[in-house]
């Protein structure tokens, strides 16, 4: 479902909120693994809120893993989505998986996009923390932080400004308690600028995972202390 930006109203555009059941059996759900990347069994702590996966564009497919299993947990999910990647015909195959009705799981996902960087920077600093409180969701997926970025005509003054209200809400999210995954796959040139947010954001987010793939293999290395690495096979994440 996609959602038009209001450019007035101050809340995400989105249908009424609903009250959901839970979607998933109880013993297909492991609340101690983030569920969108269980297949690799990755750890994540309570203190995890800010959350970064950048590199390969398959980071797109790990957050659409995220919001689904999350949604078939009975959780609702807010996606922000600024590279248009969200793909509901893969939530719908997730769905039909699990034995669920396509339109019910669509359903916990809440979906607005954004087609600039003034448009996404508003979503997540005016309406974001409301929408979180309105359908009763814990996580927000923000997809394609950098795609609204890589304009080369946008001054890097005005993108450093935009970037910086967006970590800003991010933080003050963080602090409620809501847990936001960035979903930030490389440019093949980065921008001055969007090379400065990067780096910025993977000093402020709590846990960085780097993504790659390699000989059918997305491999994942956590850039904390430790460095551990994990491995998925590609198709793992792939839902015929």
């Amino acid at each position: 479902m996609q959602a038009a930006l209001s450019t007035t109203e101050t809340e995400l555009p989105f249908l009424s909120q609903q009250a959901h059941a839970p979607l998933i059996r109880k013993d297909e759900s492991n609340q101690d693994w983030f569920l969108g990347l269980r297949h690799a069994q990755i750890r994540f702590s309570a203190d995890d809120r800010l959350l970064l996966l950048h590199g390969h564009p398959i980071v797109f497919r790990l957050g659409l893993h995220v919001a689904a299993e999350h949604a078939l947990a009975g959780e609702p999910v807010v996606y922000l989505d600024g590279a248009h990647t969200f793909d509901p015909f893969f939530i719908g195959r997730m769905a039909r998986a699990h034995k669920r009705q396509p339109r019910a799981l669509l359903a916990m996902i809440h979906v607005a996009r954004a087609f600039s960087c003034h448009q996404l920077e508003r979503l997540v600093s005016d309406c974001l923390m409301s929408a979180l409180d309105r359908y009763q969701a814990r996580l927000a997926v923000l997809s394609g932080l950098f795609d609204t970025l890589y304009d080369k005509a946008l001054p890097e003054q005005e993108a450093m400004r935009l970037f910086g209200r967006i970590m800003q809400a991010s933080q003050k999210l963080a602090e409620h308690g809501y847990i936001l995954l960035f979903l930030s796959p490389h440019a093949p040139l980065l921008t001055r600028a969007s090379r400065r947010c990067l780096d910025q954001l993977r000093m402020q987010a709590d846990r960085v995972i780097r993504v790659h793939e390699d000989l059918g293999l997305v491999k994942l290395d956590d850039e904390g202390e430790g460095g551990s690495h994990w491995e998925i096979p590609r198709t793992a994440l792939e839902i015929s």
